[in-house]
């Protein structure tokens, strides 16, 4: 008997039909006798859907409400899919933040988890239960909820390996792994069926599709190996095993991401306000990207930033409200992509000097070389976006080139 933290994102419950495919791997599971405890997210597209009601409301959301408002969409999913399993005849109980113990800071929107109860669990495991657990929320101090970051799913599954002692954590998602480039896009993506905490946490730090960078820092530091694979696979033995061992490649580059739907946001200001931009930013957990300054005697003063065409237009009245009387010029560019080559040493290797080759004929409105990678904001999207992408893959990743 082993015990098994399972985790399942929004793709693998999204309709009715997915939670019954879910309900039956996790019954499977524990028909061999194993200890399951399955956290889940909300279905996908019910987050966004929630946000969009709330800002249809009020442009900035009383960040205590609006934490009580998401964690809405992580309850629906586990009382449906307990449901499931207990009309299949397989004992299942739901438990929310709150039940669990998962005690968080108080800091809404991104709060951290500072102790987890767990005592419920281990009764309820005890007595041969299968339990679901509410992913991304915690309950702080004050007894308020909270959520803890996009993609906070990953973190509580991880946090809960830890705390209950776990056997194994298995990760699944609407993707077979973590891959050399998003599957999704590039044709030729290869399965990476063997990555480091260090080596992951970079790739996800640049696409935050594959897995909260937070959750495996976590798994880094507490040395927590997992495994990546597809709900809807039938084939168990296609997933990346993520774990303090090197990588099962040679290559210097790890992989290729991409970030579409991007703006830059250029400004020219009377006064130093870099410190109040970038906490306003943060406030509204804005992630920012390309910042371009200069500094003039002991102030530093913005030129350009890069961040996400949705999360502008939702804090763009208020941006401009706080510091239109400092601005002598404004100007946004929309519809931009990010193009990362995360890779250790490539800035002078010939697969940099093959993407340059590549990358002659775009328009790039900002690059970054260094010895972690290549990065571009390039103004090009669509189906020439994607010709792109796996142009600049398939001169980085000869498929030879892997093991």
């Amino acid at each position: 008997m082993a015990r098994v933290i399972q985790k399942y994102g929004g793709t693998s419950v999204g309709d009715i039909d997915c939670i019954r495919v879910v309900a039956n791997k996790i019954r499977e599971s524990a028909s061999r006798g194993n200890e399951i405890v399955a956290v889940v997210s909300a279905r996908a597209g019910v987050t966004d859907r929630l946000i969009s009601y709330a800002k249809a409301l009020a442009i900035n959301p009383n960040a205590r409400e609006f934490d009580a408002l998401l964690c809405t969409g992580e309850q629906e999913s586990v009382a449906l899919l307990s449901i499931a399993l207990n009309e299949m005849g397989i004992k299942a109980v739901s438990l929310l933040a709150f039940q669990v113990g998962i005690l968080t800071c108080s800091s809404h929107g991104n709060a951290r988890i500072k102790s987890i109860d767990g005592q419920r669990i281990e009764e309820l495991l005890a007595a041969k239960n299968v339990v679901i657990v509410a992913g991304f929320q915690g309950i702080s101090e004050d007894g308020d909820l909270t959520t803890i970051g996009r993609g906070g799913s990953d973190l509580t599954a991880l946090a809960l390996a830890h705390r209950l002692g776990a056997d194994r954590c298995e990760i699944y998602t609407d993707v077979t792994g973590v891959h050399t480039g998003d599957p999704k896009i590039i044709e030729n993506a290869q399965l990476i069926e063997n990555i480091d905490f260090e080596s992951l946490l970079r790739l996800s730090f640049f696409d935050n599709k594959i897995m909260q960078d937070r959750s495996i820092a976590l798994a880094q530091k507490k040395n927590i190996p997992f495994t990546i694979s597809n709900t809807f696979s039938g084939d168990s033995s296609k997933k990346t095993s993520v774990s303090s061992e090197s990588n099962d490649y040679e290559s210097t580059v790890i992989g290729v991401t991409n970030k579409t739907d991007l703006c830059l946001i250029s400004c020219e200001s009377t006064e130093n306000i870099a410190l109040g931009i970038l906490e306003f930013f943060e406030k509204n957990n804005v992630s920012v990207g390309f910042i371009k300054h200069r500094r003039i005697e002991s102030a530093l003063f913005f030129d350009e930033i890069s961040l996400n065409m949705f999360d502008f237009q939702n804090i763009k009245s208020e941006f401009r409200s706080n510091f239109r009387k400092y601005l002598v010029a404004f100007t946004v560019i929309e519809n931009l992509s990010r193009i990362d080559i995360i890779g250790t040493n490539i800035q002078a290797s010939e697969k940099a000097l093959r993407t340059f080759g590549i990358m002659a004929n775009e328009v790039i409105l900002r690059s970054e070389y260094g010895k972690h990678g290549l990065s571009f904001l390039v103004q090009v999207s669509g189906e020439k976006y994607k010709t792109l992408l796996n142009e600049i893959h398939s001169a980085i990743f000869p498929a030879c080139e892997r093991k």
